[in-house]
């Protein structure tokens, strides 16, 4: 009943944060062009990701590896819809989406301002849409965070890994970067038909999220394929390690 009452007032306190951001991104963008709009929407995230979410949810990150400063694209498993927050809390990256959080109320909009790229992975002009977003971020200078897998899971290592964002990397020459994230807790994964607000409420219940995320050093490649079974392989390795780690089974 305890965690439930925790997990209730951090889900008021986190739509209060998201509803008073979206608030000051709105008004305060008719001051700016819209291209510093966009990097305003990314640097305000960051902090009040950092300084307030994390905070408020009681979540703990740490983090291994170097953190990227260059322009590439960061290729992350899924576990939930947290992974982005966990990750973008330290890049200024535009992080493709699935297109159902565009219609989530409140984060849908929030999304949109500060960069998601939002894809149907089922519709063959949404993917050639997003990549071509993709590339003219990147042409910019601008970092891209995607989850290949597509869908979220609590599988030991990863599941099929979707082709067309290597693809990009390998045409343009741009470094991939592997990340590994887990959560210590394996309940902590969104899967299946739960909701968002019941699982919301269950993993920010607990007084504290433990989340460990591995940077791996850039690949450089024009084969696509190399760049997919290389990240695969140390992301599936870095997880089994992690789980060994905290012992989850």
């Amino acid at each position: 009943m305890f965690s439930k009452l925790i997990g209730i007032t951090r889900f008021v306190l986190f739509l209060l944060t998201v509803f008073l951001f979206l608030i000051y991104l709105f008004f305060t963008n008719f001051l700016f062009s819209k291209e510093k709009q966009v990097k305003r929407g990314l640097t305000t995230r960051k902090f009040v990701i950092n300084n307030i979410l994390n905070k408020i949810l009681g979540v703990k990150i740490t983090v291994k590896g170097s953190i990227p400063t260059d322009t590439c694209i960061l290729m992350a498993n899924h576990r939930t819809y947290y992974d982005a927050v966990a990750i973008l809390k330290d890049i200024l990256a535009f992080p493709i989406g699935k297109i159902e959080v565009q219609s989530w109320p409140l984060i849908g909009y929030i999304a949109s301002l500060t960069g998601v790229l939002f894809v149907d992975r089922s519709n063959k002009e949404s993917r050639s849409g997003t990549i071509h977003a993709m590339n003219q971020k990147l042409k910019e200078g601008y970092s891209i965070f995607n989850t290949p897998e597509g869908t979220t899971h609590d599988e030991p290592t990863t599941i099929y890994f979707h082709t067309g964002t290597f693809a990009v990397a390998a045409r343009l020459n741009v470094p991939v970067v592997p990340i590994a994230i887990e959560y210590k807790l394996k309940e902590d994964a969104w899967i299946g038909d739960d909701t968002f607000i019941r699982h919301f409420i269950q993993c920010f219940g607990k007084w504290k999220t433990e989340i460990q995320i591995t940077y791996f050093e850039p690949l450089i490649s024009d084969d696509a394929d190399y760049l997919l079974k290389t990240t695969k392989e140390k992301i599936d390795n870095e997880l089994l390690r992690i789980r060994e780690e905290w012992n989850i089974k």
